[in-house]
């Protein structure tokens, strides 16, 4: 029996494709926030499973250029299409007669010669929905940008669920050099909103990486932002994945010029020097929302015999917002030395749980469950590592800011207003 080809067979022909699954990745890690250049993260997981991936914005500044991490996908689903048997109407009527997809149709559809004057007035496309016109009688169809189309269509409301770290690392393709972490150094890096270059080749940040931007119109996340005005002479490295990479010259951007801006709390936590004399587990915790902050401090020695401590900081979502069998909690560690009274190392890395093991970490019930509070993940994935003798504490309290989601930030601010013994 011959399988039909009709529009059905075609999009279940673009979802299992391999290419599919990586443009959909790619479009994620862009990030676009729809409140402008702030991201708003109010419960675990949002990226990896939650995250609706808006490709209407591909189609704001040049509707009719085929962005490069798309053109393998949307070549492969064109020739799939010149072989079925497509209502030309019914697609149409797919991916435009949508309230949250029709702007596409108004920038990609090209209204034919002796209806350009009508359209100018208003746009042509809204009679043709609303009266259920055929879209052939008023528009001269490019049969690839409608498969375009529909591959972004089928991105926006198809998203991929990624579960967890280890389907992110199977997938991934390391820039080489890197370290053990898998971190590449990027000092030479030309930083912008989305992503950096380095070596003519543009990279988009990690899934996990936070593109907030720290003022109205900052033209580099905040977090870079910080490291580069206040740690000069540092080494950077970097998580470089090479599937999230492009030519410099075929990069595209759907960042836009924004005015609002991080609402994080920055302060000189000058009461650090009170809890660094040994091993101190110090977690608060929000009576509003249940969620926790733990701060593990440990002393240590480095291969000088110089005397310092690791200082490790970790987000505790309310298990109660966790809806997956999964949780990703963004963990800061940095090394610190009370002789020099800085630090010489920060890195940002997240923790996978079971949610099983999660809730007996955050209950801190060790009697019960012999699970601690500073119990470590079951999986640890490095993000970026900064390096230089001499960090300033305020600037490693900007980035652990910074980098924890907006839950969180009072929180760690709050421990150093509470009263040290």
């Amino acid at each position: 029996m011959s399988v039909k080809r009709d529009l059905s067979y075609l999009i279940d022909q673009i979802l299992v494709s391999d290419l599919f699954r990586e443009a959909n990745f790619y479009y994620r890690c862009m990030k676009k926030q729809p409140h402008g250049g702030v991201a708003h993260i109010y419960y675990p997981n949002v990226y990896l499973k939650h995250y609706a991936a808006d490709t209407t914005y591909l189609f704001r500044q040049e509707p009719e250029k085929i962005p490069y991490f798309l053109s393998a996908l949307v070549e492969k689903a064109y020739q799939e299409y010149l072989q079925c048997d497509i209502d030309v109407e019914e697609l149409c009527r797919l991916c435009f007669d949508d309230n949250n997809f029709w702007y596409v149709g108004y920038r990609l559809l090209k209204p034919k010669r002796e209806y350009e004057e009508a359209n100018k007035g208003a746009p042509l496309l809204w009679p043709v929905i609303s009266s259920k016109l055929r879209f052939q009688d008023f528009f001269d169809i490019d049969h690839k940008m409608l498969v375009y189309a529909l591959v972004c269509y089928l991105i926006k409301n198809n998203m991929i669920e990624i579960n967890g770290i280890s389907e992110i690392c199977k997938h991934e393709q390391l820039r080489n050099p890197h370290n053990k972490y898998g971190l590449c150094l990027v000092n030479d890096a030309k930083f912008l909103r989305q992503g950096f270059i380095i070596d003519n080749r543009y990279y988009l940040y990690n899934i996990f990486f936070d593109t907030t931007i720290g003022d109205a119109i900052d033209d580099v996340p905040y977090t870079i932002k910080i490291i580069n005005d206040e740690i000069p002479g540092r080494n950077l490295f970097m998580r470089c994945d090479e599937k999230l990479a492009v030519s410099a010259d075929k990069m595209i951007s759907t960042a836009t010029m924004d005015f609002q801006k991080y609402r994080g709390i920055t302060v000189d936590f000058v009461d650090i020097e009170k809890l660094v004399h040994q091993k101190e587990i110090i977690v608060h915790y929000s009576p509003q929302n249940l969620d926790k902050v733990v701060m593990i401090i440990k002393p240590d020695v480095d291969q000088e015999g110089n005397n310092f401590y690791h200082i490790e900081v970790e987000e505790l979502w309310n298990p109660v917002k966790v809806m997956d069998k999964f949780v990703i909690t963004n963990y800061i560690h940095a090394k610190y030395y009370p002789d020099k009274q800085a630090f010489n190392h920060i890195d940002f890395s997240v923790n996978q749980y079971s949610k099983a093991l999660f809730e007996y970490k955050y209950r801190d019930a060790v009697t019960d469950t012999n699970i601690p509070i500073d119990r470590y993940g079951d999986e640890h994935y490095k993000i970026w590592c900064v390096e230089r003798d001499a960090i300033e504490i305020s600037t490693w309290s900007k980035l652990v800011c910074a980098t924890l989601d907006e839950p969180f930030r009072d929180l760690f601010t709050e421990m150093f207003y509470m009263k040290m013994d």
